[in-house]
């Protein structure tokens, strides 16, 4: 695989930067592109249609991998999709309201009188009243939660309203937020059957392509055969006992990092390609990229530096969620910033809490929510 490091001119920098923040911390750029090679995707996705006959299901990697099992079961990956009815926490705030007084709509999320339903998202303008039967949740529900659902037409749609777990409340839905001329405009983004399955992608083991009541629980959320392909052959593999089995069921953690970072970003933000200047450009200008870790990842100077050291796995173990103190990742970066490996220098300011510097929480862009920026960079005033 070719890989080609992109230094701009300093007068090229300053073209591409068009934010006092990004211009200031902007030192020593070079990215990593792949060349000639398309975005890497997960291979379940990838193999869906093709082998759907090989999928085992995630309860039986858990009769072999029960610890890792055990953990990834429980961890925001498998639960950033469920049904509406099993979303607890939202269960017990409903019933909610929200006003969008600029488009004089009125919301109101209230349980559901119509049978095979549990909740309903009602839009209110003027006289003008439209329902949205909700049937899955997208999202772990660590910030929110937004909602997929259906009307009595049949009509498919993502919610313009999510519920957020900082407020306990509703409000808009990030990108989704739109000037509208009637209820129906004001209750969803109205979904087509291409854009339910990019909706479900990443939010799924597979099945995304399918009407969204008859998705099956086992496959809803990102368990293992979503990153790691279909199980059958594996388990024939390992039946067999004859070294086969590893062979038989992709690992990304051996990919390589440039390998991995497409793999990871087909739904953490896919970078652009090496000669994608305006995209290369917005990715560091505009502050709701840092959403897309993938995508500001490769801006740093420790990706790059790093010799292929660095990426995803390095610092997250995909099976587990992010642990709740910034210290963990403290050993992370010194395991290269020791002043040895590669010429790489101890930070002279601190020896603790690297992220809370060096990967500033950003807020603002989302509602009531806040994303550690992944691009990797010294402070403006260090």
């Amino acid at each position: 695989m070719n890989q080609l490091v992109y230094n701009p001119s300093p007068a090229m920098s300053r073209q591409l930067v068009q934010t006092p923040s990004s211009a200031r911390t902007l030192s020593n750029f070079a990215v990593l592109w792949l060349l000639a090679v398309g975005p890497i995707v997960p291979r379940a996705a990838a193999q869906d249609a093709s082998n759907g006959n090989e999928f085992v299901g995630s309860d039986q990697c858990a009769i072999c991998h029960p610890a890792i099992a055990e953990v990834q079961f429980s961890s925001d990956h498998s639960r950033t999709l469920r049904r509406i009815e099993k979303l607890a926490d939202l269960l017990k705030a409903v019933p909610l309201g929200f006003s969008d007084q600029p488009n004089g709509v009125e919301y109101r999320l209230e349980k559901s009188a119509s049978p095979g339903f549990t909740l309903d998202l009602v839009a209110t303008k003027g006289r003008q009243v439209e329902r949205l039967h909700l049937l899955w949740g997208i999202g772990a529900g660590r910030k929110g939660i937004t909602f997929i659902g259906r009307t009595e037409a049949g009509e498919y749609g993502q919610s313009l309203l999510s519920w957020y777990r900082k407020i306990n409340q509703l409000d808009t839905t990030p990108g989704l937020e739109k000037e509208v001329t009637n209820a129906h405009e004001a209750l969803a983004d109205w979904l087509t059957p291409p854009r339910r399955e990019h909706c479900f992608g990443c939010h799924i083991t597979r099945q995304a392509e399918a009407l969204p009541e008859t998705i099956e629980d086992q496959n809803a959320g990102v368990r293992c055969e979503r990153c790691h392909g279909p199980g059958k052959r594996h388990i024939e593999a390992v039946a067999r006992g004859k070294g086969e089995a590893r062979r038989a069921i992709g690992n990304p953690g051996r990919l390589t990092a440039i390998e991995q970072i497409y793999f990871c970003g087909a739904c953490h933000g896919t970078p652009p390609g090496a000669t994608a200047v305006r995209t290369i450009s917005r990715n560091m200008a505009d502050v709701q990229k840092v959403r897309f870790p993938a995508q500001r990842l490769v801006l740093s100077d420790c990706y790059n530096e790093s010799l292929g050291r660095l990426k995803c796995t390095t610092c997250h173990n995909p099976h587990e969620n992010l642990p709740p103190s910034a210290q963990y990742f403290d050993s992370k970066c010194q395991s290269c910033h020791d002043g040895q490996n590669n010429g790489t220098r101890r930070c002279s300011k601190e020896s603790r809490d690297c992220t809370r510097c060096h990967m500033p929480l950003e807020t603002g862009f989302m509602p009531h929510s806040e994303f550690a920026d992944h691009w990797i960079r010294i402070p403006a005033n260090r």
